[in-house]
């Protein structure tokens, strides 16, 4: 005799294992693969991981950035942040800083950087996928 209790919990039970074990990791390799940012140290794009969290019957993917400076690519800074404002110095005249090229720079205030979204758009663009592997989940 079939038991449908059995079979959902099983279901259910294995529909967060999948995402575990296949969705997060897709998502996460897809992430890396599409940085819109240029690499430094290559710091940012290691820290790009994903997971799921909370219960057996409502959970979330997520995606992250274990970099301390990962949210500001995501999100951007300054006039471009969720401030809206100039960066400007708080202790001190000016700003000072050494760029890529090695050279130190000076400045009363910058306008910060754009946001990338890298993780945002990564769900997005994977959202279709996702379904599919969901549907594919259930109907076998």
């Amino acid at each position: 005799m079939f038991k449908v209790g059995g079979w959902l919990e099983q279901k259910k039970l294995g529909m967060r294992m999948m995402f575990e074990g296949v969705v997060t990791p897709l998502l996460v390799r897809q992430a890396k693969a599409t940085v819109y940012w240029k690499d430094r140290t290559g710091h940012a794009r290691q820290g790009i991981n994903g997971g799921v969290e909370g219960s057996l019957e409502n959970f979330e993917v997520y995606l992250g950035n274990s970099t301390d400076y990962g949210q500001c690519l995501e999100e951007g800074t300054g006039i471009y942040g969720p401030t809206g404002q100039p960066i400007v110095p708080v202790r001190a005249k000016i700003l000072s800083w050494v760029g890529t090229d090695g050279k130190r720079y000076y400045a009363r205030k910058v306008n910060g950087i754009k946001p990338y979204h890298t993780l945002e758009k990564t769900l997005i663009n994977n959202r279709q996928a996702i379904l599919e592997l969901l549907a594919e989940y259930w109907e076998g």
